[in-house]
């Protein structure tokens, strides 16, 4: 990330529009297309880690009411937007990868998801293609899964503050790995 784009995030995120963003930002990367929640969500708890699980409640609001909406959209107009959404993104492999995922082992697959780098959108669209997942099973496992991956963020900025900043870009991503680790592991053990 250039300086100069961090710089200007910061800035937006002292504005009360960005609290908005933390509803929208999410939920139109369950939805349609991926978006970068946390370069708002970041700032945010930054400047006010007493808030942290505030803004992240939102992200998860937004998050779960998009992916009813992406849901809808791989249940009924994959063909002509769910389809070139994914072609967009270069996530057609992955999707097939995702529908592989749901057959075996849905929920998991949902609860797990904030920590792969698959977009949450490819989940989304997945769980509706032909109707791949009730849309409770979805919602369900959306939730847990948001949960875990914004609160675990949320209470490391509430905790350490400021402080954590240099930590949170390393440690987001090695306990983002080590849990998909446990996760490939206990797919692994289901199957065995």
């Amino acid at each position: 990330m250039k300086p100069r784009f961090a710089d200007w995030l910061e800035s937006l995120s002292d504005r009360p529009a960005a609290i908005g963003g933390l509803f929208i930002i999410p939920f139109i990367e369950s939805a349609v297309f991926p978006l970068p929640v946390d370069l708002l969500l970041l700032p945010l708890c930054l400047l006010r880690p007493r808030a942290s699980f505030s803004y992240a409640s939102l992200c998860i609001a937004g998050s779960v009411a998009g992916a009813a909406v992406g849901y809808l959209v791989g249940a009924t107009l994959f063909d002509t937007l769910g389809g070139g959404v994914l072609s967009a993104m270069g996530m057609n492999g992955r999707f097939e990868d995702v529908l592989r995922l749901y057959h075996d082992h849905a929920f998991l697959t949902l609860l797990f998801s904030g920590f792969t780098s698959i977009p949450f959108t490819v989940f989304t669209l997945a769980a509706g293609f032909h109707r791949t997942l009730a849309l409770s099973t979805l919602l369900l496992g959306a939730l847990a899964g948001r949960i875990i991956r914004f609160y675990f963020v949320a209470f490391l900025l509430f905790r350490f503050g400021p402080a954590a900043k240099p930590y949170v870009t390393r440690i987001v991503p090695a306990v983002s790995l080590i849990l998909l680790i446990v996760f490939v592991i206990t797919l692994l053990w289901l199957r065995g």
